[in-house]
Parts: structure tokens; sequence; C-alpha cells
């Protein structure tokens, strides 16, 4: 049977359609429950009250200014769906300042000025490769240069419009800041909520069923819980508490899934007592009453109390029936039993704390020396044209250069527009920029149309250009997560009013930015068509570097079992999240290749059977690495060292051929024979009962890395040997 049909959904489903037909379906799409009148309005407040207090206190100029900097602020909490942290978003806000003065400050020298968009550009570029987050800060700072390189002044003048920059972005983060921050922590402990609920349906659910969702939630209310805020809570230390634990019963579930097999939970456990079937099933309840608890449900507090001594009762009984007794499943189950009760504990104390009382002053969340390192570890590994960031932030910074010079040579209204245009359209991959310069010249059309009927109707001026302004800001940012054409749509709009606050020649102004927009979306679509870069390479190497952090963490958990030592829980944490952080990149710029031309994809099948493999892999590592936690005495296993070098050694010539496709690949090596090192681990386990449970969990370890090997055509030596020189048991067998 294909690979494609033996996964269906556990590794994600491959795209169907041509490309160019992808890009524009995704350009249409449109996610209703995305939509948020709230955050709508939350965002657009500050861009009208800004443009409002900088024209009455100064001038138009200043209230534009300071209005564009709430604006893109805005845009870069809406258009993720408001979960950038208010962190980032200042950041933001302090990179375009920057980005604002330098333009200023260099634009009447236009050798000079060329050559700061072009670092600016690559720098934009490189940003790339940290994410999201990145991404946003790269493209809106290169905004920002381009824009004000065209309003040369001198350095006290550069200085006030760059400070009014920053007095706009900064009024969005503070306004922010305030509604988030007071209260009854009701989006940290909505986000805590969410991801206990994806946990709770976890517990029944088929083996083949990924935790990376459960994973991705937690991350999300790890984010919300480090947001800046102005005040802080008792409370909060709860809910980190709460998400520490709810990383460990992931890892959890994902062991039990890995010794139950490929059928549903329940119907493997039903070969056991019924105690066991009773267990997960009172645990999705308990962990599904821990998030109303979280969200202060004080009924469902007490119900889950009561659940709580129910799974602990039946824990018991099954840990005290002689069938099932010490077997690995059974110790798996008493475990995240342990870990329900200190949920529900946990569970209650947040939803009874965190009263405005009980808040005082804290200091924001720690780590950020740590995360900087990290930030620029990855940016200066992607700072090579082996690289996708590397080779977009050399294309970038071209096009900006090319799209700069022919805006200063056309007869162009408001050129600039254009440059931007360019530069937002290009992404690294092929899908994203042709969706990108789709939703570009949807929302444009849309929004100089909107424009250009409000004008007709209304010829607003003064207070109701700021009124309008607001109530399309509200508009575009409730739906940006819902669309971006639609959101981008009405964004237009509001720049093209913010520009009537000066100029008053409103269907001038959105003519002039329907036209720009197109020629600089144009040059962008051509500068990839003629440069592209495809994803078959970098979807091979994040394959490579999905198994290279496997490795290291396997690495990890078998050197503590041979040694007998316990592991650092710090540094397994570490590298338990680098291997779930590079699972998310591996099988998302694997779906970025699958969606591209056929001749230029990643293999379909070897791709999706790999992810498949190393699912099961770092499966049973976790099954191994919670066996390692819980052994007390902590007794060394030296029998296992051999093995464990020869698995490392089998991952490592898996790793190098992931990164070769198919048919540039040498004559597969010889691996080493895991099997024959099994049969002899095995073997010395044998009256062991300690080192016989660890050897059944190491049985499933050796099959998937077996598995994974075959996927990429390295099928394992089959000797006759068991690494003893004894016969190994098929070969006695054929005897």
């Amino acid at each position: 049977m294909a690979i494609r049909e033996r996964l269906g959904g556990a590794a994600g489903s491959l795209p169907s359609g041509g490309p160019l037909a992808l890009a524009v379906r995704d350009a249409a799409r449109f996610d209703r429950s995305a939509m948020s009148a709230r955050a709508g309005l939350l965002a657009a407040i500050p861009v009208a009250a800004v443009l409002a207090l900088g024209s009455i206190a100064w001038d138009p100029v200043a209230g534009v200014t300071m209005g564009a900097g709430a604006m893109l602020v805005g845009i870069a909490w809406r258009v993720q769906g408001g979960r950038p942290s208010l962190a980032l978003l200042g950041i933001d806000a302090f990179a375009m300042a920057l980005s604002t003065f330098v333009g200023c400050m260099t634009g009447s020298v236009p050798w000079l000025h060329l050559l700061v968009l072009f670092v600016w550009a690559l720098v934009g570029g490189l940003l790339v490769s940290l994410g999201n987050r990145g991404g946003v800060i790269g493209t809106q700072a290169v905004i920002a240069v381009v824009v004000f390189g065209r309003f040369s002044q001198p350095v006290a003048a550069s200085l006030a419009l760059a400070g009014l920059v920053l007095a706009g972005g900064w009024a969005q983060v503070l306004f922010l800041s305030i509604v988030r921050g007071p209260g009854s922590l009701r989006e940290q402990r909505a986000a805590t909520a969410a991801a206990y609920r994806i946990l709770a349906d976890l517990t029944t659910a088929s083996s083949k069923t990924s935790t990376l969702p459960a994973a991705t939630a937690l991350d999300e209310a790890r984010s919300t819980l480090s947001s800046l805020t102005l005040f802080g809570d008792p409370a909060l230390m709860t809910l980190r508490s709460l998400v520490n634990e709810g990383h460990r019963l992931r890892i959890g579930l994902s062991a039990i899934h890995a010794l139950v097999g490929p059928e549903p939970a329940i119907v493997q456990l039903n070969r056991a007592p019924e105690t066991a079937d009773r267990i997960l099933k009172l645990t999705g309840e308990a962990l599904g009453l821990s998030a109303r608890a979280v969200e202060g449900d004080r009924d469902a507090g007490s119900v889950l109390r009561s659940r709580v001594d129910d799974l602990s009762a039946e824990t018991d009984a099954l840990a005290e029936s002689p069938d099932t007794a010490g077997s690995p499943l059974t110790r798996r189950l008493s475990a995240l039993a342990g870990q329900v009760r200190a949920v529900a504990v946990l569970a209650v104390a947040a939803g009874e704390s965190g009263t405005l009382r009980e808040r005082r002053p804290r200091r924001a969340a720690g780590g950020v020396r740590e995360q900087a390192a990290a930030d620029l570890a990855q940016i200066r590994a992607n700072a090579s044209l082996q690289s996708p960031a590397g080779r977009h932030a050399l294309r970038l910074a071209v096009v900006i250069l090319i799209s700069e010079v022919i805006s200063r040579h056309v007869p162009l209204s408001r050129g600039y527009w254009m440059v931007v245009a360019a530069a937002t359209t290009l992404r690294p991959e092929f899908g994203a920029t042709f969706t990108r310069g789709t939703e570009r010249v949807l929302g444009t059309c849309l929004g100089v149309g909107l424009a250009g009927a409000i004008a007709v109707a209304l010829h607003p001026a003064g207070a109701l250009t700021t009124v309008i302004v607001g109530l399309l800001a509200w508009a575009g940012y409730a739906l940006f997560p819902a669309s971006f054409a639609v959101g981008f749509g009405f964004i237009t709009a509001v720049v093209v009013f913010l520009l009537n606050a000066i100029s008053p020649d409103t269907l001038a102004t959105a003519w002039a930015r329907l036209l720009d927009t197109l020629v600089g979306g144009a040059i962008g679509l051509l500068a990839y068509a003629l440069w592209p870069t495809w994803s078959a390479v970098p979807a091979r190497q994040a394959l490579a570097d999905l198994l290279d952090a496997q490795r290291d963490y396997l690495r990890a958990i078998l050197a503590s079992l041979v040694d007998g030592q316990r592991a650092d829980e710090d540094e397994m944490r570490k590298l338990s999240r680098r291997a779930r952080l590079s699972r998310t990149t591996a099988e998302a710029t694997v779906a970025r290749s699958l969606s591209e031309p056929e001749t230029r994809q990643i293999e379909a099948e070897e791709s999706q059977g790999a992810l498949a493999a190393m699912r099961r892999l770092v499966q049973a590592a976790h099954v191994l690495r919670l066996d390692a936690q819980e052994d007390r005495a902590h007794r060394p296993l030296p029998a296992l060292a051999a093995l464990a070098g020869d698995l490392d050694a089998l991952l490592s010539t898996v790793e190098a051929t992931l990164t070769v496709g198919p048919d540039d690949r040498p004559a597969p090596p010889t691996l080493p024979n895991l099997r024959a090192r099994y049969l002899a681990f095995e073997r010395s386990a044998r009256g062991d009962g300690r080192a016989e449970g660890t050897s059944a969990e190491v049985d499933e370890l050796v099959d998937a890395a077996n598995s994974l090997a075959a996927v990429v055509r390295l099928d394992a030596r089959e000797d006759d040997t068991d690494g003893d020189g004894r016969l190994a048991d098929g070969a006695r067998r054929s005897l």
C-alpha cells in the first residue's frame, strides 16, 4: 500500500490543485470564525485617538504621522490574530522609529539612501528566519525607510518625525497593555483553558492523533503569560505552573499512545481490566473540568474533586490487579493520574484568584537575553545563499533598489508606494509570494473603491475624517485574521483618508495608490519568477534538522539509562522543545514544497513517510524519558550502550541521506544491524524486571528507526549474528 494511503491524516494531507490555483484560493479564503469586533475596536481606538490629538495639539502632519505609527503596530498585532506579545509590538514601534530617522537623514543623498535601503532590506529579509514575529518587524522597518526616505529632513526634524512615529506606535502598545492587563486575566485563563480542552480530547484519541496542536495551544498560553503588562497577579504563577504541567501531560499521553498501538486507546485498553478503560475516560473528564475551573466555574471545581477521587481509586485498582501490576502501561497510567491530581489543585486555585485587589507590580518575564542570543544565532545561521531566508533577503534587497530607482524616474504620484508593494509582495516561498500578491491586488481594489465611494458621498474633512479613519480601521483590524485581502482593503482606505487630512484630494490619492500597488506587485512577482526559490531543498534540510533534534533528545535519554544518572530536567525540556519546534518547522516547510509546481516539489511519499516514522521515534523516546525519570534506584544499564551507539549511527546516516534528493544519492551505505543489537540487549535483560521493561520499550524505538531507514531507501542490513557473534533469532528460526 502506498505511504500516502497508509498515513491518511496522520502526517498531514497533501495539497490538491495547481500551485497558482492554490495561491488564488488561499488569497480568497475568508474564515468568519477568526473575526473579532472587540479586538478590531481595541486596535482602532489608538489610531483615531493619536490622529485627533496630534492634529489638535500640533498640526495635521503630526497627527497623520502618529496615526501611521499606531496603524502599523495595530497591523502587526491583528494580522496574526492578536497573538504577538506586547513586548514584540513595542520592539516593532522602536524599529519603525529608528528606520524613520535613518530614512529622513539619508533621503537627500541618493547613493547613501540606496545603500541604506539595501542594508535594511537584507536585514529585514533575514528576519523571516525568526518566523512571523521577525517578518513583521523586518517588513515594517523597510516600509518606514522607504516612505520617510522621501521626506528628507535635518537632524532635529528627523528626530521629531521619528519621535512621532514612536509615540503613535507606543500609544497602541500602551493602550493594549492597559486593556489587556487589569481585570481577571481573561485572555490568559481562556488560552490556558483552551489548551487543556485539547489535552482532554487527546486522552481517548487514536494513537495516530498528533499531539502538536496541544503543544501549540500550550505555547500560545505561555505567550499570553509572558506578555508585557502594567500589573502583575499571583495567579500568573499558578497559570504558568498549569502550562508546565500541561506539557508534561502531553508527553505522558504521547507515551501512552505509543504503548497502546495504532488502535484507539479505549479499544486497546478493553483487553486489560475495565478499570484501565475508566482511567482514560476519567482523565479526559477531569481535564475538561479543569479547563472550566481555570475560567472561574466554581461548580466545575467541586465536581473536579470528585472525578479526581474516582480516578485515584481506579488507578489503584489497576495497579493492584495481578494481571496488570508493574506493566509499562500501568506505570504510565499511574503517573498520568498523579499529574491530573496536581492539575486539579492548580486549576481550582487559578479560578479562585486574580482579583484586582491581589494585583501588584511585577517585573517582565525573564529569559530576554537567552531569547536574544538564540535569535542572533538563528539569523547568523541563515546569512547564506544556502538558506531560503538568505536568498530571500538578497532578492528583496535587489528588488527594493530597482523599484526605488524606477519610482524616482517615472511620473507616478507617491511612487514610494510602488516600492512598498514590491517589498511586501515578496516572500521566501512560491505559494506565499503569489498568494500575498493576489491578496494585495484584491485588497487595494476594494480599498480604493471604498475610499472613492465615501469621498464622493460625504466629502469628509476635519473631525469627520478622523471618525472615518477610526471606523475603517475598526473594520480592517476586525477582519485581518479572517482574510488578509479584505482587511488590507479597509487599511488601504485608512491610508487614503490619513493622507486626505494633509492634502484633501481623496480620489486622486486613491487612484495613485491603486496604480502604484499594481506596478509594485508586478515587479515583485516578476522578480520571483526570474529568480524563484523552491522549497524542496529547504524541506529536505528541515527533515534532517528535525531528525538531528530528535537524535540529541534520544541520545540524552539513552545516556541517562546507560549511566544510571538522572537526566537534568531543564536540559531535557529544552531538547524536547527543540524537537517539537523542529517538527512544526519541518511540517510547514514540507507543506509549502508540496504546494509548488510538481517538478519542484519534495518527494511527497518519502517526506510524509519520514514525518510519520519520526513521530513514532519521538513517541518511543518520550516513554523511555518518563521511565528514566521514575527510576528512583537509577541503576545503570551498560548493556544498552552498544545499541545506543548503533542507533545514533543509523540515525546520523539517515539524516545525511535526507538532505539529498533520491536521484543524487550515492550507493546506500551498510547500516548497523539494530535488530541484532536489540536481541543481544534483550537477552542480557532477562531476569531483571526493570531491564525487561526498558527492553520492551526499546523494541518500539528500534522498529521506528528501521522504518525510517526504509522510508529513505536505506534498508537495515540483516546479519546472521546478533552483535555477540551468535546466531540471531531470525537465522535460528530459518535453520
